[in-house]
This record gives C-alpha cells, structure tokens and sequence, in this order.
C-alpha cells in the first residue's frame, strides 16, 4: 500500500498518523499489544504505549531442594506496590539441583503475562524460559504434499532490542538450508506458539529468499522470492489481508499488521506477530498460489531485517544444577509481552552455604588445630631434645664421676705403693752391704718404681675429666716437656699460647697426643743428639696444631729403617682423624707437626 504526501492511500482512504519517538502508528491499525479486542471491525495497535495498562504479579508454586519440596513462605508485606519477599534458602552445594516454579494471574486477569527472571550474584541479563517463534519454510511435491521443512528459530531478544519497538534497531539475519528431495514448491511460515505458553512481539521489514550457486559463491544468487512493500486490502487495519499472505492456527488474533516508519520515511504496514495468547499457536503463511518453485538440492538462503522480544507467558519453571558458594537474590518479573514489568518482583534470597569442612569455622578449627599440634610438636621435640640432652649430661656426669674416683683410687692406691716401694728401697741401699752386685738391682728396682708413679701420673692425668679441656692440655704439655727435657740437661723453648678459647678436648685425644708427643722427645733425648727442643702448640681455626723440633744431627726419611714409633704415632693421629709428619734432614734437625680436628661438640671418650 503507498501513501502520498496528504496522508491518503490509493484507494481514497484518509489516516491519521500518530507519532510515538521514532515509531508511528496508524490508529486504524493500532491492536492493542498487551490486551488485543477486536470492535466494529476495527482495533488499535497500543504496543507502543510508554507505560504499562495493568498490574501483576508473579508467584512461587514449588520450590524443590534436591528432589524433596520446600515450603516457600511470605514475609508481612502490608505494601502493595513492594516486592514480593519470600524467605530465603539455605542449601548445601550437595543438595542440588534447585527447582523453583513460578506463576501469573489466572487467565484473564489479565490473560497476557510473560515471566522474566534473574539471579542477582550469577545472571547480570533477565532471562526468558521456554519460549520459541518460528521463520520456517514448507517443502510440497508437486501434488502439494508436505515433504519437509526446515525451521529457524528466534527466541529472547534480537540484537539492539531497546524495551520498545521505536527504541530498537532492525537486525538483519540470514538463514541457509537445502531443498530436499521430492520438493518442487516451498511455503513460507511465520508462526508463533511452537512452544506452549510463548508470548511476544516480532516484526519482520523485507523478506528476500535466493537460490545460492554450487561450489563456493563466486557469483550472487537467483533470487526465488522477495517482499519489500505489502500489497492488498484493508491494510490501514490490523486485520488487513495483505497480498499472498494469510492467518493460519489456532489464535487468528496473533498474526497483524504493524505500522513502522523511520525518520523522514513514509509508514508502512509490515508483518508482525504480537502473541498474547500463551495457549494458542498462530502465523502468517504465504498462500497456495504464491508459493515458491525451487529444485532438490538447491541452497536457499533466506534474509530478513526484524526485531523481537519473545518469553514466556502465565507460569515457568528453573532448575539450577549447581551454584557456587555464595549468597544470591532470586528475582522474578510478570511483564507484558514487550517484556516490561508490569508491577513488583518477586525476590527469593538464596545461600549456599559451604560444607563443614569448607566452612570458615571448621577452617579456622583446623588452623587452631593445626597451630596447636605444630606448638605442641614443638614443644614435645624440644621436651625429648632436653631430655636426651639431661640423659647424655647424667650420664656424662657419671661417666666423668667413674672417671675422677679411678683416677683418685690409682692415684691414691697406687701412687703410695709406689711410695713405700721407692721408700723401701732407699732404705735398702742405705742399711744394705756395700757389695754393688746387691746395691745396683736395688737401684734398678727404685728407677723402675719412678718410672712407673711418671706413667701412672699421666694415666690419671688423662683420666681426670676436671682436664679435658684445652687449656688443661697446654699446662700439662708445658710442665711435662719442660720437666723431661730439664733432667735430661736441654734447653727446652715452649712456644705455647697463654690465653686458649674455651674448648674440650676429650680424654682420648689428649693422651693419644701427649704419647706421640712423648714419643718424640723420647727419639730427640735418645738418638738426636740435640741441644735444644722446641714445643710449639698454636690454633687454626678448628685444628690444633702440636710441634716437636730438635736441633740434632737428623737424618734422611727415605733411607732410614722406620721403627715401631712412628708407626704408632701416625696411627694414633689416624685413629682421631688427625696428621702426624715427620721433616727431616742430615744435620738439619728434626721436626714432628701433629694436627688434629678439634671436637664439634663437647664429646668426651
């Protein structure tokens, strides 16, 4: 149908055009998009009304906790115009799924309402359930057999849906299918109501149907069938029949002719589907003699420019299989069926609450307990580390007590039979005959009865614990050096440190030292010829160093038969993990350096 400038169409007939934003209604074909009536032959489309007519409410019906049915109470809500406030839930993560149910007022009061809803803390958009209209094409053989059909679904809202048609923009969409076998003629069908309970608002402008060339589309296709402009009668009403088009299914209402205009464009009326009749299925379909011939196994591609917003009416039904933990607001809508709320929502609060085991309770039970049993391991470690250390310290102690009453016993028991024997045999040589076949075994017997108490004297030493330390050593060393080499007539040099850090040398190490220090004064007294020794005893860090120098005649390493001595004292340094090397050369003198490890801990053999 065109229009010219006056606002007359073809025929004669005046219309008034009335402007809402961007959108313009003729106000014959106004059909009411939240309550459609049919008076006199003539209705008005109000879908473009900027408020709401009516007010309603959505309700729960069920709500199921993993299959078993909660009762959902009202909070007292004297204010009719508030949301509706249930009480909340509170579900574990292992009582899943969720099912909520919802209705609207009961048919007809009022008939049209469409549900909408979200979880406020998971969903950011409002959600439409179960709601489906369809663009399909219907295949016919050449007795117009139905032989298939292809179905393209629109559902939500299309892209650039602003709540209004005149605050909407035109989304153009393309759909592809194949021509099956047998089809010689197609249908198109524009229909609403495929899925019960749908309600909505859908427009197309233009409707172009081409057939797509074989192998890639190097070239346009052949176009089958195009709709730019409606052609027919009475289409100033929303019950017009347009050319090649009619109503078809159970709601003849839902089918109708919408008026749109761009700026600075002249009103046109387009096919439209304003569903408010969730229980009736109903559509435009192109007509018997206006149907389209097509060829088994050809590629269609059918293109429309449209807007929508489709949901669904009078009741619904969510399952939510799982939420994280957290705290959500279920939140529900009834809206008209553009998708405005048509009164106050409905809000559920949700919690999921965490397991015991991830609760921030039991955390912080098993931090306690953990920190607990962390102290109490601390300190049970620290209890058993002391107690070692009290048994190693008593039985270090007695140890050290057996040691010092051995060391008093020989002392003591020992020390003065050797007495009274050297005492006697003073004795002896002085009451005795002066024949020296008797006096000399007696002096004989009184040099080995010293000899012996010497010995003696360093086995107590060395048993002693009251000296295994290292300043114990150095004092015994200086007095045992100095007292041999003075009787021997040698000047004797010590070069022994007077302040020693506190150190313990274990007993064992101090008498395996002191005998290959003996040993090497021994070999100086006895086959070095010397003058002079020198004792020398310095510190290295963690090693101890001990040296015994002559000034004798020598000798040379290599050629010299070694004796049962040096073998001994280099076994002896072995044993503590020490060094024992021998320097010498004809007429250079002689020098023995012990060095041994000193004791990391305060050991004591």
């Amino acid at each position: 149908m065109a229009f010219d400038a006056t606002g007359k169409n073809e025929l004669g007939i005046g219309a008034r055009i009335t402007t809402l934003g961007d959108v313009r209604l003729l106000p014959p074909l106004c059909v009411g998009l939240a309550a459609f009536g049919v008076a006199g032959g003539w209705a008005r489309l109000d879908a473009a009304e900027p408020t709401v007519r009516y007010s309603a409410r959505p309700a729960l019906t069920e709500v199921v906790v993993g299959g078993r049915a909660v009762l959902a109470a009202v909070e007292a809500n004297t204010d009719n115009s508030a949301d509706t406030d249930y009480r909340g839930l509170s579900l574990l993560p292992r009582e899943f799924p969720l099912q909520i149910g919802l209705t609207t007022a009961a048919p007809g009061t009022p008939q049209v309402v469409r549900l909408r809803t979200r979880l406020e803390g998971w969903e950011d958009d409002l959600q439409d359930h179960d709601s489906q209209m369809y663009l399909m094409l219907r295949f016919l053989d050449r007795d117009n057999r139905p032989v298939g059909s292809a179905a393209f679904i629109r559902q939500g809202e299309s892209p650039g849906w602003g709540g209004l048609p005149q605050n909407s923009r035109w989304h153009r969409h393309a759909d592809e299918t194949v021509v099956p076998d047998r089809a010689s003629r197609l249908r198109i069908l524009m229909v609403s109501g495929g899925v019960p309970r749908t309600t909505g608002f859908w427009t197309i402008r233009g409707l172009h149907l081409t057939a797509l060339p074989p192998g890639p589309e190097t070239a346009p296709g052949a176009e089958l069938y195009r709709l730019e402009r409606l052609r027919g009668s009475d289409l100033l009403s929303a019950r017009g029949n347009p050319h090649g088009w009619g109503r078809d299914g159970t709601g003849l209402n839902i089918p109708r002719l919408y008026a749109h205009a761009e700026e600075s464009e002249t009103p046109e009326p387009l096919l439209a589907l304003v569903d408010v009749e969730p229980d009736n299925t109903g559509g435009w379909l192109m007509n018997a003699e206006a149907t389209v011939p097509v060829v088994p196994g050809q590629r269609l591609r059918l293109e429309t420019a449209e807007m929508y917003s489709i949901g669904r009416g009078r009741d619904a039904a969510l399952s939510f299989r799982t939420l994280p933990v957290g705290h959500y607001v279920f939140r529900a809508w009834a809206t008209d069926e553009l998708g405005r709320p048509t009164g106050p929502s409905l809000r559920l609060p949700v919690e999921v609450r965490p397991p015991f085991y991830a609760s921030t309770w039991f955390r912080w039970c098993v931090a306690s307990f953990g920190v607990a049993a962390l102290l109490g391991g601390v300190r049970y470690f620290a209890w058993r580390k002391l107690q070692r250390e009290v048994q190693r310290l008593e039985k270090r102690q007695a140890v050290d007590e057996e040691r010092t009453r051995m060391a008093r016993d020989l002392h003591d028991e020992m020390g003065a039979r050797f007495t009274q024997i050297s005492l006697l045999a003073g004795r002896a040589l002085k009451s005795g005959p002066a024949d020296e076949t008797v006096r000399e075994p007696i002096r004989s017997i009184n040099g080995a009865v010293k000899e012996l108490a010497a010995a003696l004297e360093e086995i107590v030493w060395a048993a002693n614990p009251s000296h295994d330390s290292l300043e114990g050593f150095s004092n015994y060393l200086s007095q045992y050096a100095g007292a041999v080499l003075r009787d021997a007539g040698l000047r004797c040099r010590l070069d022994i440190p007077t302040l020693l850090p506190t150190r313990t040398l274990p007993s064992g190490l101090r008498h395996r030292l002191m005998m290959v220090v003996k040993e090497a004064l021994n070999n100086a007294l006895k086959h070095a010829h010397a003058t002079e020794v020198r004792v020398q005893l310095e510190l290295d860090g963690e090693r101890l160093r001990v040296t015994v120098a002559d000034n004798g005649d020598g000798f040379d390493p290599a050629s010299v038969k070694r004796g049962n001595g040096l073998d001994h004292s280099a076994r002896r340094m072995e044993e503590v993990g020490g060094t024992c090397r021998v320097d010498s050369a004809p007429g250079a003198g002689t020098q023995v350096r012990l060095n041994v490890p000193l004791p990391a801990t305060e050991e004591r053999a």
